[in-house]
């Protein structure tokens, strides 16, 4: 049995979007972590360190199941750096 997840909408305004929120750049087409944001831009970081900036319009907030997934990844990252010599 699967559940089905409702998207929520883009922001409306860059006052919406605060560091630390988990968002989903559709431009992107990937999940990604608020780093700050300037203006009309947000940047945005992966849990591997890839960064950018995008435009508050293309974002929208992440679902639970995606903020799941990005602490996933970030749980992968770590062990990864840890197996390097």
């Amino acid at each position: 049995m699967t559940t089905t997840e409702t998207q929520p909408a883009s922001f409306r305004s860059p006052e919406e979007v605060t560091v630390g929120t988990v968002v989903f750049d559709r431009d992107a087409d990937t999940v990604a972590v608020v780093r700050e944001v300037k203006g009309l831009m947000v940047d945005l970081e992966r849990p591997t360190g890839l960064t950018w900036d995008v435009a508050y319009g293309r974002l929208r907030p992440g679902t639970e199941r995606e903020g799941r997934q990005l602490q996933a990844l970030a749980k992968l990252q770590r062990a990864r750096m840890r197996g390097m010599p």
